[in-house]
């Protein structure tokens, strides 16, 4: 049976693709110790710090959005780079392997990958497919999928593929931390209570904005029908200001960070979060049995956050409350009604870990080395 000695592994732009990346990572270093694992991405983003930060051999790659007017010729020859820079790093490196997981580097990278016969996998993590995703999977790239999806588009990717064994529905690889038991959240925490109820809010890698603003109308009115209430809201670095000031006058007991380590930890320490729905978010919610009210990004491409949140939904596992039909009072109402429910919220708990997929990982590595297993 053929070892995996190298490969060469990519994700960037956000934590829903870069972190899952991380998690494979992590699972081909337990796999194969001695394997070559090499990370691509954009010069000075997001995926090259978080790749330093877990000792992984970082490549940059040019690459671009498709942009507008005339930046839109500057970004086309940017991924023409780009191309020939992962054309060159193929030759060099000589993976055996390329899993990809999204952002402006996969392109570039599947279209090297095809026309040096490199062993390519993509893998997506929403429940609607992307368009990179859609068109490497017509050419004969491979695809893993993070979340069972009935969605049209795709089913008419599974359509598309013409060889066996061309996709699995692997689960959205996590990192270790959430397969780990949790740690002590206290010290983060000072006065928390574990027998007291705690509400997560939180907006993805990035905040959210519009969250933020919500709640910080919202949550004041929830003192007075629960006064035990207790708040964790991860906020991003913009919204700090305002809502320590919004939470220091409502009198309830909260904690506010742009960011915090711990995340596993503290979802499995949560009773119930308000959330986006973004693949990892998601993903991560499940894996801690965490009851949701979820509220999907409205700009997100082709509706993929809603999409994603209506798979929690049918399991049972979340509800969801759209940003365009949402108040200050009806997300308040909406709280209120879930954390009244202890049986309900104990049933969302079960039916996420239900969903959940716990080797993710392991199952899309099983994947990607497949075809030497022929």
């Amino acid at each position: 049976m053929k070892e995996l000695k190298r490969i060469l592994v990519s994700g960037g732009g956000t934590g829903g693709h870069i972190m899952p990346a991380v998690a494979l990572c992590e699972e081909i270093r337990d796999a194969y110790p001695e394997a070559k694992i090499y990370f691509a991405g954009r010069k000075r983003s997001m995926e090259h710090e978080i790749a330093g930060k877990h000792g992984l051999d970082f490549y940059s790659v040019p690459s671009a959005p498709k942009g507008r007017g005339l930046k839109m010729i500057g970004n086309f020859f940017i991924n023409i780079a780009g191309f020939c820079k992962s054309f060159l790093l193929l030759l060099f490196l000589r993976p055996d392997a390329v899993a990809v997981f999204g952002g402006y580097t996969s392109g570039a990278l599947l279209c090297a990958s095809l026309l040096l016969r490199k062993n390519a996998v993509i893998h997506e993590s929403n429940a609607i497919p992307g368009r990179v995703t859609r068109t490497m999977a017509k050419l004969g790239v491979r695809v893993a999928c993070g979340l069972p999806s009935e969605h049209p588009l795709m089913r008419s990717l599974k359509a598309s593929l013409k060889k066996e064994g061309s996709f699995a529905i692997t689960g959205n690889p996590l990192r270790k931390a959430f397969r780990l038991p949790p740690e002590d959240i206290s010290k983060e925490l000072p006065g928390y209570s574990e027998s007291e109820p705690l509400l997560l809010i939180f907006g993805g890698s990035q905040g959210a904005h519009k969250i933020n603003l919500l709640c910080a109308e919202t949550l004041p009115k929830l003192k007075s029908r629960f006064p035990r209430l207790q708040v964790v809201h991860i906020c991003g670095g913009n919204d700090q200001v305002l809502l320590q000031n919004v939470y220091a006058v409502s009198g309830l007991r909260f904690w506010l960070f742009p960011f915090f380590e711990k995340m596993a930890s503290l979802m499995r320490a949560s009773t119930l979060c308000v959330a986006r729905s973004g693949a990892l978010s998601v993903t991560e919610i499940c894996a801690s049995g965490l009851p949701a009210l979820l509220i999907p990004l409205p700009t997100a491409a082709d509706d993929h956050q809603l999409a994603n949140a209506r798979v929690l939904e049918e399991a049972g596992a979340a509800r969801i409350c759209q940003e365009a039909d949402l108040s200050a009072e009806k997300l308040t109402e909406e709280l209120a009604k879930l954390l009244e429910n202890h049986l309900l919220l104990k049933a969302m708990s079960e039916a996420g870990k239900d969903l959940a997929k716990d080797n993710a990982s392991k199952e899309l590595l099983n994947f990607i080395i497949a075809p030497w297993q022929a």
